[in-house]
């Protein structure tokens, strides 16, 4: 059995990039990396950046989510007509 970080687990489960943290972290990927390796100390500023973070992600896939239920209402019927991709 793998030990790891419940942030490694999150990450994996919602699909969320060590890119996508760092994003919105302002926290290297490789620092971020040996957070989930346990290779650094967990502190709390690092407990408090992280969260702040995923709250972010959250916030930002939320809008985006909306973005395309709104189109898809808006094209429900259409989806398979041909378009102009400029």
């Amino acid at each position: 059995m793998e030990r790891m970080t419940r942030l490694r687990a999150i990450r994996l489960k919602y699909g969320i990039s060590l890119i996508e943290m760092e994003r919105h972290s302002h926290v290297s990927n490789q620092y971020l990396s040996a957070l989930e390796l346990g290779n650094v100390s967990r502190t709390a500023n690092n407990e408090e950046v992280l969260g702040c973070a995923v709250d972010e992600i959250i916030r930002s896939r939320k809008s985006s989510l909306l973005g395309l239920e709104q189109m898809i209402r808006q094209y429900r019927g259409h989806f398979i007509m041909s378009i102009m991709v400029v």
